[in-house]
């Protein structure tokens, strides 16, 4: 193993892109907190930077949904635009990025204890899991600089990098499900399946297959409840 990847967070995080083998053969070396806490911290950043840019306009997309719901009185319009409009300079709005980014990387981290421990059969220590998860989401840079130039080109969040960019009609099963499929968490997919492969010493092949069945099972899921809440 290279040593300077073994021995630096840098080295670690570059290789999560060209050689996640080696960053996940370091962490079943050890794996320490800032292991975690540092990757976190560079998605963090990079979702404040693209805050004011893209926040406003989920709001305004938020305002034109809720102006053409035919389950909303006039009144109960009035008061949740109101309510979107005094959240716009809101400080609650960087916070809860942040918050999300973090509790998110703690159920994923819980998932892969499951799926190393009880689906594989291996040993995976919770602290390692959380920075398998961690080095994992620094996909999320790359799908930042991918989207958001594109989500203020065109002026829209609607903005898909898996199947449903050819699919028209946004109110089926079928569109919420691809919405899902998004080719940079399904990177993401494939980088945790190697990093829990190799900490938890199974084939890279089998890890996948596990990973890939929870990941499904949660996109069907998904899309099928956000079917049922409509504004």
């Amino acid at each position: 193993m290279n040593e300077n990847v073994q021995k630096s967070i840098f080295g670690k995080i570059t290789a999560t892109f060209w050689e996640p083998s080696a960053t996940f053969r370091a962490l079943q070396v050890k794996s320490g907190w800032l292991d975690i806490v540092v990757p976190l911290i560079l998605i963090v950043l990079v979702s404040l930077v693209s805050t004011p840019y893209v926040t406003p306009l989920a709001l305004d997309e938020q305002k034109v949904r809720i102006e053409k719901s035919e389950r909303l009185s006039d009144e109960q319009k009035t008061v949740a635009i109101e309510r979107i409009d005094n959240q716009k300079d809101s400080i609650r709005l960087y916070i809860m990025g942040p918050v999300f980014l973090v509790l998110r990387t703690v159920v994923v981290a819980a998932v892969l204890i499951f799926i190393g421990n009880f689906l594989l059969g291996g040993e995976v220590k919770y602290k390692t899991s959380l920075a398998i998860t961690a080095y994992a989401s620094l996909i999320d840079i790359v799908a930042s600089a991918v989207k958001v130039p594109l989500i203020l080109a065109q002026q829209t969040i609607q903005v898909y990098t898996g199947p449903a960019i050819f699919l028209q009609d946004d109110s089926t099963y079928l569109f919420r499900l691809f919405t899902n499929l998004d080719i940079f968490v399904f990177w993401k997919v494939v980088i945790i399946s190697i990093g829990i492969g190799i900490v938890a010493k199974k084939k890279t092949n089998k890890a996948f297959w596990a990973v890939f069945a929870c990941w499904l099972v949660y996109c069907l899921v998904v899309a099928g409840l956000s079917g049922l809440i409509k504004i």
